[in-house]
């Protein structure tokens, strides 16, 4: 008989990222991507002129935008952008992919305007510094407001111990273990864990001293590398397979609408199941709608709050359509590969384990077979390091998404000293990671499931914002555009 207290906050973390919230947050998308006219497609070019081209150019506060930038992208690619995908695909087929992939085209104009309102509506203290985040614009609904600010700012930081600290140090070091087993397939894992957890505790909390600004002058440098190292030994894989790279976008576009027309189908595809998993997945890992990222864009050096925008597009664009993606095509041309070679069926690879030693493709598990097909034993390495920094760079920009909000609730709501709460909360930030990297779900699951379900109820305070203010959001990008249309600085 199971435990109650577990079952119940398993039970309520299904109710909160069900089919409701699921509708709720894709169809903040579609409403904004109506209401704006599709502006993540019509002005997709400036965002990424705005990217390449805008240095702070103007603005008198705040950290470089790419740094920034960086450390948000940080954040959202994450372990969802393999273990995710794989999910979505061995619950909703290739055709997941694609639904996932128009996720993420609607995820960008959600994420524009939360950008927006983050530096929008940031302010400057009497000290010189910024003060802004997610519950500071939520504050500014008339009459609930200040309620719904501080439901806001207790949900995200119970949310960063869960799955921005504990689930993240348990990850990397699922990664550490990959690349151990491949260059010592005797490897312990207790010992691999371990040296892993004490060495990410040093460096996290050397990190995290420095606030935001170190944070993110780190993640300028690693976020680029570990983006640059999965995609390179993905586009391989394509451009060494083109014929079974052509079947795989070929197999998303029939899962897409007719999951049963795929090669090999399963019964279990539906065209329900392709697009309720590739949605989750894609809202998972963009976070578009969760009101996580605004914490950071208030940080931003700009001469213009509409500026942030382009790059909330840019951010969101990156993690759906490209990482995700290519995780997916990999799997896919691969998956399509064995089946014409070997003769095996979908249920056969993925659900029997045929090519796996019977062990089902279920999460990770499905990327990493489909990089080892190609590039055998170094696949534990090439897979590992990614999780690794997907997993790491997520764990230290989501102690600064928890910082902001616990010290909404604790210095602005409480009126206790700002000081030591933040010094407070980076030392308990920084405690739990190597027993999260050391234990797995056994003794964390639970808790990870708790701090799932407070990451979903961020959603709720944040689009009721969304909605509210959205008129103002898109009046200042408006105003970004008329001015700086043509060149983007």
């Amino acid at each position: 008989m199971g435990n109650p207290i577990v079952d119940f906050i398993e039970w309520l973390d299904g109710l909160v990222w069900g089919t409701p919230m699921i509708i709720l947050l894709l169809g903040t998308g579609v409403a904004l991507s109506i209401y704006t006219g599709f502006v993540q497609l019509s002005k997709f070019g400036l965002a990424w002129k705005t990217f390449l081209r805008y240095r702070g150019y103007g603005g008198e506060k705040g950290i470089s935008p790419f740094a920034v930038w960086a450390a948000i992208s940080g954040a959202t690619i994450g372990i969802g952008n393999i273990a995710g995908v794989s999910t979505a695909m061995y619950f909703g087929g290739p055709g997941a992919l694609f639904w996932m992939f128009i996720t993420g085209l609607l995820g960008m104009v959600t994420k524009s305007f939360e950008a927006t309102l983050g530096a929008w509506s940031r302010r400057i203290r009497p000290d010189g510094e910024i003060e802004g985040g997610t519950p500071y614009y939520i504050r500014l609904i008339p009459a609930v407001g200040p309620v719904l600010a501080v439901l806001f700012s207790v949900f995200a930081w119970i949310a960063a111990f869960g799955i921005g600290n504990t689930a993240q140090a348990n990850n990397s070091a699922l990664g550490a273990e990959y690349i151990a087993w491949s260059i010592n397939p005797q490897a312990s894992k207790q010992l691999v864990d371990l040296v892993v957890g004490i060495i990410m505790m040093i460096f996290v909390a050397i990190v995290v001293i420095g606030g935001l600004k170190r944070i993110a002058d780190l993640a300028s440098y690693m976020v680029p590398f570990m983006a640059a190292w999965y995609l390179i030994f993905g586009v391989i894989i394509w451009i060494v397979n083109p014929i079974y790279f052509a079947k795989a976008i070929v197999e998303i576009l029939k899962g897409a609408f007719a999951p049963q027309a795929v090669v090999g189908g399963v019964a279990g595809w539906t065209l329900l199941s392709a697009i309720r998993w590739g949605v989750a997945r894609g809202l998972f890992s963009n976070e578009a709608g969760l009101g996580s990222a605004p914490n950071m864009y208030a940080y931003m050096k700009l001469d213009h709050p509409g500026r942030a925008a382009m790059y909330g597009m840019t951010e969101v664009f990156m993690d759906t359509p490209v990482v995700c993606m290519m995780t997916g095509l990999v799997n896919t041309t691969m998956l399509v590969k064995a089946i014409d070679t070997a003769g095996y069926t979908y249920e056969q690879i993925i659900y029997k384990g045929v090519l796996s030693g019977g062990e089902p493709l279920k999460g990770a598990k499905m990327a990493m077979w489909a990089f080892s097909q190609f590039y055998g034993n170094w696949a534990g390495v090439i897979v590992g390091v990614a999780l690794f920094l997907f997993a790491f760079t997520t764990l230290l920009s989501w102690e600064w998404y928890g910082e902001v909000n616990w010290v909404y609730f604790w210095s602005r709501t409480l009126k206790l000293p700002e000081k030591p709460a933040r010094w407070v909360f980076r030392v308990l930030w920084v405690l739990p990671i190597l027993p999260a990297a050391y234990f797995g779900t056994e003794v964390w699951g639970t808790i990870w499931d708790f701090s799932d379900m407070m990451n979903g109820l961020m959603a709720l305070p944040n689009i009721i914002a969304l909605a509210v203010l959205s008129p103002i959001a898109w009046s200042v990008i408006k105003d970004f555009i008329e001015k700086h249309g043509k060149t983007g600085v």
